[in-house]
């Protein structure tokens, strides 16, 4: 192949390899007179097309790719998620347009192992035949949400489950000491702080924050246990919570509100950060609210009451902790349901308020402990007394402020009757178990629902 070279000293070069061809254009530009280098300015377009093509063929052909190592790309955390901006029209220039690349449909792909640190999880106690130890490193964590019955069921736990050491609790503290099995009197009666297989308010208090939620939870439980008994042993954590049906528990919070109730202590901490003043708004000047109306109390856009299960069982680092600027409200709204549900599936255990004795059934066997009292209750409650009052109107509000809630519990409906039916067809002694919970009788009130801080 031969290249010829337009000047008015015509020459020819022959195609060499490609070293070759680069060091006598080199040659030619050192010796060439002034005319031959306008020349040599024509051959630089081709000759740069031919050494874009002979590079490509060395990758494509002579590289060695099998031999090199393989490169991991880490998917981002969810923290790492960002706006992605764009300007609106020109006569909309004062504005931007925030598109949000996160989907809630990626959380299973995205997220699939954004287990908590050491949490056992439900399916993993069925698959694999796991069962609480709370003589070595088990940990029981009570998520406690508000006006759901969790005091309550706190209680069971520490006074009427059928343990070879028992809790030991003053009511006058209202605090408890859960120290494991193994410990003995002795190790015990030396300090007071031993290792316990419980992590709720009656046993370890408020560590992580008043009514702390799954976000604060599964970032504190781990650290403040080894803060407090070390690192050296590595914990498996079962996390549980009650759930109840979202129109009863928020007229029950909207009648505690009324009576004074405040949560102010309560710190909203997500990755690591208090949420701040605007984040959180304000619904009522002075100490509290007391005396509220409900149409008052549903008035304010602020109030944490609305969907409240909800948000706090999501992961709220997935939707910019309580920065509602952070993405669009439907987009917050599908990425924090679709979070609380599946942590809500993962967690040990689920109950429902509404549901006592199946509840006591599922957690029985899941965690082959036994209760020594049956749960029974009484439908009659303040809530439900709110709720005959109110209008039609005012329901249909309270539905529409709590929608997301009222998806979620059907969901944990569907959940526990499924954990139910999963049990009860691997109980060999169901009817008996089942039908003789508990030795003594004992009244469920919803009344002190109501009355729980």
């Amino acid at each position: 192949m031969r290249i010829p070279l337009r000047s008015s000293h015509t020459q020819t070069l022959t195609f060499t390899p490609l070293t070759e061809f680069l060091s006598k254009i080199v040659e030619n530009e050192a010796v060439v007179e002034w005319e031959e280098k306008r020349a040599m300015a024509a051959l630089r377009a081709p000759s740069a097309v031919v050494i874009g093509v002979a590079t490509v063929f060395f990758l494509l052909y002579l590289l060695p790719w099998q031999n090199l190592p393989s490169i991991q790309i880490p998917s981002p955390s969810p923290a790492s998620y960002t706006w992605r901006h764009s300007a609106y029209p020109a006569d909309n220039s004062n504005k931007l347009q925030r598109e949000w690349t996160f989907r809630a449909s990626d959380l299973d792909l995205l997220n699939a192992n954004a287990v908590p640190t050491g949490m056992i999880t439900y399916r993993a106690i069925r698959d694999t035949g796991i069962v609480f130890n709370a003589s070595g490193s088990d940990v029981l964590v009570i998520l406690h949400i508000q006006k759901t019955g969790g005091t309550s069921f706190e209680k069971h736990i520490v006074q009427d489950l059928d343990l070879e050491k028992p809790c030991i609790c003053w009511k006058r503290r209202k605090r408890c000491k859960c120290p494991r099995p193994a410990l003995s009197s002795s190790v015990e009666a030396k300090n007071e702080n031993v290792d316990s297989w419980l992590f709720s308010r009656f046993s370890t208090g408020w560590i992580c924050g008043l009514h702390a939620d799954w976000t604060e939870l599964t970032s504190c439980v781990d650290e403040e246990l080894k803060r407090a008994h070390g690192s050296s042993v590595k914990r498996r954590y079962f996390y549980v919570t009650m759930i109840r049906d979202p129109i009863h528990r928020f007229l029950s919070e909207f009648r505690h509100v009324q009576r004074g109730a405040t949560w102010k202590a309560s710190r909203h901490i997500c990755q690591k950060q208090y949420a701040t003043a605007d984040e959180l708004g304000s619904c009522y000047s002075g100490r509290s609210w007391v005396g509220v109306s409900l149409k008052e109390f549903m008035s304010c856009p602020h109030n944490l009451a609305f969907n409240r299960q909800t948000r706090m069982l999501a992961d709220l680092s997935l939707i910019g902790c309580y920065n509602k600027s952070y993405m669009p409200t439907p987009e917050r709204n599908r990425i924090m349901l679709a979070s609380a549900k599946r942590n809500l599936e993962a967690m040990a255990f689920v109950g429902l308020t509404e549901q006592q004795k199946i509840s006591q059934y599922v957690f029985e066997e899941t965690f082959k402990l036994r209760f020594k009292i049956p749960f029974t209750q009484n439908e009659d409650t303040y809530s439900k007394a709110t709720l005959d009052k109110a209008t039609a109107d005012e329901l249909n509000e309270v539905r529409q402020a709590n929608s997301l809630d009222l998806e979620l519990y059907q969901y944990a409906e569907q959940l526990l009757n499924n954990r139910f039916l999963e049990l009860k067809e691997h109980d060999a002694d169901f009817d008996e178990h089942y039908n003789f919970l508990g030795e003594k009788g004992y009244h469920f009130s919803w009344d002190d629902i109501e009355n729980e801080d």
